[in-house]
């Protein structure tokens, strides 16, 4: 069952303007993939399972190092993408000004099964907290996908305003592997819609969720608002 929640929608002049957020149930890595595979009937073991699945990883790796799209059974399409701009067509790779990143996408499989048969269910108890939309990349153009270091980064969305003043409050990169997560200490622009900062010249490469610490309107307790997508540092 997917859990859903009403927010207001302030970048609308229309007071009843409400857009659904999915609040996520947790994550799910090699090991957790592992488990429901046993669970589901798997003639193998979960440690031949994780084998398994470490000898795919390291094939897409290979694949996509080589220059290839690889669609995995419908479920994501993994892919190489470049950064950065060329004086001209007489320009060439300089790894000081270009990157050479991935980009992904979910498959056709996945995203018709989702559509056909999710199951929803409205939560009345969510508290009011931060709530991120869209992350912009002003760096690559990108949305919801690609963090670049050392640049500028845009989040939208609603009540994500937070007091600079306290430690414990603000815009926090989190790592997917569960490294501890990096607090952005650069902001321009703190408002309730909309948060302008600079993304750490130094980040490690890899997936990281977008997190907004802060405790919103008159509450005492810490409250955290996260990203819906995972933003890569290549």
């Amino acid at each position: 069952m997917i859990t859903y929640s009403l927010i207001e929608n302030t970048v609308t002049a229309d007071p009843d303007d409400y857009y659904g957020q999915i609040q996520l149930s947790g994550s799910a890595d090699a090991d957790a993939l592992a488990d429901r595979m046993v669970q589901m009937g798997s003639t193998v073991t979960k440690p031949d399972v994780l084998a398994t699945l470490e000898l795919a990883f390291r094939a897409v790796e290979s694949l996509v190092l080589e220059g290839n799209r690889v669609l995995l059974a419908g479920i994501v399409e993994v892919s190489p993408r470049m950064q950065g701009v060329f004086n001209g067509i007489t320009d060439s790779y300089d790894p000081a000004r270009h990157q050479v990143g991935v980009t992904a996408s979910a498959g056709a499989r996945l995203r018709d099964s989702v559509r056909q048969q999710a199951q929803v269910q409205k939560d009345e108890t969510v508290k009011p907290r931060p709530a991120p939309v869209q992350y912009v990349d002003l760096a690559s153009g990108t949305v919801d996908t690609t963090l670049t270091k050392g640049n500028i980064g845009t989040l939208n969305g609603a009540r994500l305003k937070f007091d600079t003043g306290s430690a414990d409050e603000g815009i926090y990169l989190v790592p997917t592997g569960g490294a501890a997560a990096t607090k952005i200490t650069a902001i321009q622009r703190n408002k309730p819609a909309q948060l302008v900062f600079l993304t750490p010249a130094v980040l490690a490469a890899g997936g990281y969720w977008l997190e907004v610490r802060a405790r919103t309107g008159n509450v005492t307790d810490l409250r955290v608002g996260r990203l819906d997508a995972v933003l890569t540092v290549a």
